[in-house]
């Protein structure tokens, strides 16, 4: 640790030294300027409701929570479009008795839009003519990376300029303009060494095949939040409703851990949801309704649709929706149909120094017990333990539901605090999962997943503003977070003869556990004339799910970046160093490892840690063009894997158990590229990761498949995608594609067919034998597009294809098997 913060500080503060040096344009532009009470002159130059005086000062504020403040100081109503203003982009706002035109022109200097008096008390910020095309107005640009307002990196949001981790922010309008609600595509086509697997409509959950590689086995994921609400399980997050999310922001690698605690080993996303009112147009209803055919080597004519409903009520400073989503897909192969139902509903008020935010979500899906076709399965032999079971007929179900309140409140320009409180639950039944070598369509010891849990979470945050002079900011951050876990499952309990062959008919106990964790926290930012910056954070936490001796958990994390302006290039320079922990006794571990006696050793098992660092630089040329390289090198120790281990000591018996068991030492490495660029109304972004994930060390006792220097299963060695937008007035398009190459991975067909044989004992088919089934696999580029168009004002037609290449097969195995090409049309009607 030490040689790898040495290292990083020598890099940044060499950069640092030159970029300081430099004349800063941008540290010029953070000093913010008081406007003063205007003359009777100036004055008359606005009408009514525009000529009120306010006085206003807010520190560390988007230019939409600068404009929502604005209307609630001066009791007016702001109407906008939101596609015309970079309403994420940070600003500063200061102003003593000024007139609510003054300050409005001041936040939207150069941006093309102007206060407009709407009449009464109505203010609408109209577009201006772009010159260079006359009559039609600008856009807002997208590529002010720097310049945007986020809140996972920071407890309290802060200007992306200022972070010190890598961060990538994905925009939920651009999801909405793709028609996208699928959390894997999401991230798979604009996060950098992030990759999820195509999710099949029978999977009903999410498969992380890499997050910087491996921090577990089969059950990598980074922690998910939903509006600063900590999900329950956050292999439940699948699918959202495109209308209803505002961003989702990504935190790759441990160095998250500080501000979010346990669990965080891999990354964080927070999914944000939109509180904006009915804005722009004045539309309060939309309706989309859209239906097409999903193409399937195993059926014909298959129909798929989604409908979706949003209402929107209020202004920005004091707004509620409702967003409803429903959709379903037919038996793609045989009894692999799916149907789901999102309802995302949320609420906002906004006051001169408080806001106050509600939010609500449920999510329901439902989807048939499918096997793969596939699969051929021999009569099974008389004498045979283990019976491939025929499909059944009950369906798979899952409900996710969260219920959660924000509130931030500045009594001066020293303190911020903020408050959130929420709840998030789930329940499963009969769910299929897996995640053992030998799938659980071979093996009727493996039961389908059940139980439910409920997390409540309470989050005290105060940040105190110490030093805010002109050439250095300093500010602290104290956090104290409350969280408890109540977990009902229905384990199997083992036969009262562990001899008997028919081992899938064993009683189901349900058992009721109670987890809890605190953490208490303190962050330190430091500014040093808008171009130094240094992070340091520490977090201890305790977290009854960590074994007796190892409960209290300390998270450390320490970043720093510079940040540089010469002629048209911004340049930023960044490092940081994390750690992370996650317990052994997770919900993924109890719920979905499928383990039918348990593991008599669980209790002595090891917390799964990851630690390392990153070192990055960002570039951004004029607005017009961004990148991003970023280098990692991650340490994680005491992953978890379930082992298959044979049920007895009879050398030829064919029965097989399992166990969880520590696995050693990963290595995880790579680089990330990201760029993006716009040409008027052209946008393109595409991202590429190389990760080397290995073993370097194996526990003693290690039963499994692995050996020192193998590569980890599952995890692709390289991810790519590239992205393409088009956005005019009244029409959008897009096409994008993403692919992974070279993972390895489980012959899943053929190592099914050896263990339903007969023929093979337990000893044959388990620990090293397992190599013999190994197999390379190359993914198939998923491409996608999407286009919409508005027929008249309130109607538009939408257009949308997934899987253009139609590939049904090999990732990440070859006995899964996902939907072909899907072509959809549809109708919007906006009111």
């Amino acid at each position: 640790m030490t040689d790898a913060l040495a290292g990083i500080g020598r890099s940044i503060l060499g950069a640092a030294a030159l970029i300081c040096g430099a004349r800063i344009a941008a540290a010029q532009a953070r000093a913010c300027e008081t406007l003063g009470p205007d003359s009777a002159a100036t004055d008359a130059k606005w009408t009514a409701p525009l000529n009120r005086p306010i006085t206003i000062h807010a520190r560390d504020s988007s230019l939409r929570d600068a404009i929502d403040r604005v209307g609630a100081v001066a009791h007016i109503r702001i109407s906008y479009s939101p596609d015309l203003l970079p309403l994420d982009r940070a600003v500063c706002l200061a102003a003593d008795s000024a007139a609510v035109g003054r300050v409005l022109s001041q936040l939207l200097a150069g941006m093309n839009v102007a206060p407009r008096s709407g009449g009464g008390d109505q203010v609408v910020l109209a577009p201006q003519t772009n010159p260079a095309v006359p009559g039609v107005p600008e856009m807002a640009s997208s590529l002010g990376m720097l310049d945007r307002v986020v809140v996972t990196g920071s407890a309290m949001g802060a200007s992306e300029r200022e972070i010190t981790t890598g961060l990538d922010v994905i925009s939920g309008r651009q999801l909405e303009r793709e028609n996208s609600d699928n959390l894997s595509s999401a991230l798979d086509s604009y996060v950098p060494g992030v990759w999820a697997w195509a999710q099949s409509p029978s999977n009903l959950l999410s498969s992380f095949g890499s997050i910087r590689g491996a921090s577990s086995f089969g059950l990598s994921y980074p922690k998910v939040y939903i509006d600063g609400i900590e999900v329950a399980n956050p292999l439940l997050v699948s699918h959202f409703a495109p209308d209803a999310v505002d961003r989702i922001e990504v935190i790759r690698g441990p160095q998250g851990s500080s501000l979010y605690g346990t669990d965080a080993i891999s990354g964080v996303i927070n999914i944000v949801t939109r509180h904006e009112g009915a804005n722009g147009a004045g539309e309060n209803a939309s309706i989309r309704s859209s239906a097409g055919v999903t193409q399937s080597a195993f059926a014909h004519g298959v129909l798929r649709q989604e409908h979706a409903v949003t209402l929107i009520t209020g202004s920005s400073t004091q707004s509620a929706d409702l967003h409803v989503t429903a959709g379903s897909i037919g038996d793609f192969i045989p009894n692999g149909y799916s149907r789901d139902l999102t309802a995302n509903a949320s609420a906002r008020r906004v006051g001169a120094r408080t806001t106050l935010s509600g939010t609500a979500r449920y999510f329901m899906e439902q989807a048939g017990s499918a096997r793969s076709p596939l699969l051929v399965t021999p009569a099974p032999p008389p004498d045979s333990a283990s019976v491939a079971p025929s499909a059944t007929a009950l369906p798979q179900s899952v409900d996710q539901y969260t219920v959660g309140v924000t509130g931030t409140f500045a009594p001066n320009d020293l303190w911020t605090h903020s408050v959130i409180a929420g709840i998030d639950g789930y329940s499963l039944s009969n769910v299929q999962t897996n995640l053992t070598p030998i799938p659980s369509v071979a093996d009727a010891t493996l039961r389908d997943a059940e139980g439910s849990a409920t997390r409540g979470t309470v989050r005290f945050n105060s940040v105190l503003h110490l030093v805010d002079t002109d050439p250095a900011r300093a500010t602290f951050t104290f956090s104290a977070e409350q969280a408890s876990l109540r977990e009902v499952s229905t384990a199997a309990t083992p036969p009262a003869d562990p001899h008997n062959q028919n081992s899938a008919a064993v009683a189901r106990a349900r058992t009721i556990d109670w987890q809890s964790s605190t953490g208490l926290g303190t962050q330190a930012n430091l500014s040093l004339r808008n171009t130094l910056f240094l992070t340091a954070g520490l977090r201890v936490e305790y977290d009854s799910r960590l074994n007796a001796s190892q409960q209290f958990a300390t998270l450390p994390m320490l970043g720093l970046a510079s940040v540089g302006d010469f002629g048209p290039f911004t340049v930023k320079l960044h490092g940081s160093y994390g750690k992370g922990v996650r317990p052994p006794s997770t919900l993924g571990h109890s719920e979905f490892w499928q383990t039918r006696y348990g593991s008599g050793t669980q209790r002595a098992l090891d917390a799964e840690e990851q630690a390392g660092t990153e070192v990055g630089v960002d570039v951004l040329v004029r607005h017009a063009l961004s990148l991003h390289v970023t280098r990692f090198d991650q340490l994680a120790s005491g992953l978890i894997q379930q082992v298959a281990v044979p049920a007895d000591s009879n050398a030829e018996s064919r029965r097989v158990t399992y166990f969880l068991e520590n696995v050693g030492q990963i290595s995880n490495r790579g680089w990330e590229f990201e760029a993006s660029t716009g040409v008027g109304r052209l946008s393109a972004s595409g991202t590429l990761s190389f990760v080397n994930s290995r073993v370097t060390k194996l526990a003693p006792g290690y039963t499994g498949d692995l050996v020192t220097g193998s590569p980890m299963l599952l995890v692709p060695a390289r991810t790519g995608s590239v992205n393409l937008s088009w956005l005019e007035d009244r029409w959008s398009a897009s096409l994008g594609g993403a692919r992974a190459l070279d993972w390895i991975n489980y012959d899943q067909i053929a190592l099914s067919q050896a263990f339903m044989s007969g023929k093979h004992p337990a000893h044959e088919l388990l620990g090293a034998q397992l190599r013999q089934y190994w197999r390379r696999y190359d993914g198939g580029l998923r491409l996608h597009f999407a286009a919409s168009r508005d027929v008249r004002d309130r109607f538009a037609i939408d257009v949308r294809g997934d899987n253009l290449l139609n590939y049904q097969r090999d990732e990440p195995d070859n006995i899964t098997v996902v939907p072909g090409r899907t072509i959809m049309t549809g109708l919007r009607i906006k009111f």
